[in-house]
C-alpha cells in the first residue's frame, strides 16, 4: 500500500515511501449528547523522514517544506491549503481524501539513535465553514 500526498497553492508533494500511516477522523465534541453542528474533520498522517539524496539525484526531502508550512501565520492565505492524500493499493485508489481549506494543527519529528532517519507527524484540520467541501472518494484506476 502506498499513500500519496500532496497540497495546492503552493504545492507540497510528498515521496510515497515518505507518508507510512493516515488517520482519518470527524470529531465531535466529546460532551455531546445527540448529533451536533460542531462537527470537525482531522487528517493525521504519520512517516519518515527520508534523507537529503538531492545530491545523489534524487529529488530532496518534502517534509521540511511540511515544517515551514506549520510556521506560518493564520492571518496569510498560504497557511489555508487544498490537500489531497491518496490511499493506493495495486493500482487502485482505495480511499482519496480531498480537505480544501485545510490548516496544520500540528506538527512533530523525531529522531533517534537508532537506524531510522527519522519520523514526522502531521495534524491538518479542515475550515470549519467548509466541511460541506471535504470528499472522500475510493476504488478507482489511476
Amino acid at each position: 500500500m502506498a499513500l500519496a500526498f500532496s497540497t495546492a497553492d503552493p504545492e507540497i508533494t510528498l515521496e510515497e515511501e515518505s507518508a507510512r500511516h493516515l488517520i482519518f477522523s470527524v470529531d465531535i465534541p466529546p460532551d455531546s449528547r445527540a448529533r451536533t453542528k460542531d462537527v470537525g474533520v482531522t487528517l493525521t498522517v504519520i512517516g519518515k523522514i527520508l534523507p537529503d539524496t538531492a545530491q545523489a539525484g534524487n529529488a530532496a526531502d518534502s517534509t521540511a517544506k511540511l515544517m515551514e508550512w506549520s510556521v506560518v501565520p493564520a492571518e496569510q492565505k498560504i497557511a489555508y491549503r487544498s490537500v489531497t492524500l491518496k490511499v493506493k493499493s495495486g493500482g487502485i485508489v482505495t480511499r482519496q481524501y480531498e480537505l480544501p481549506n485545510a490548516f496544520i494543527v500540528d506538527y512533530y519529528e523525531r529522531f533517534g539513535n537508532g537506524e531510522d532517519i527519522g519520523e514526522f507527524t502531521l495534524v491538518l484540520k479542515q475550515m470549519k465553514n467548509k466541511l460541506a467541501d471535504v470528499k472522500v472518494t475510493g476504488g478507482f484506476t489511476e
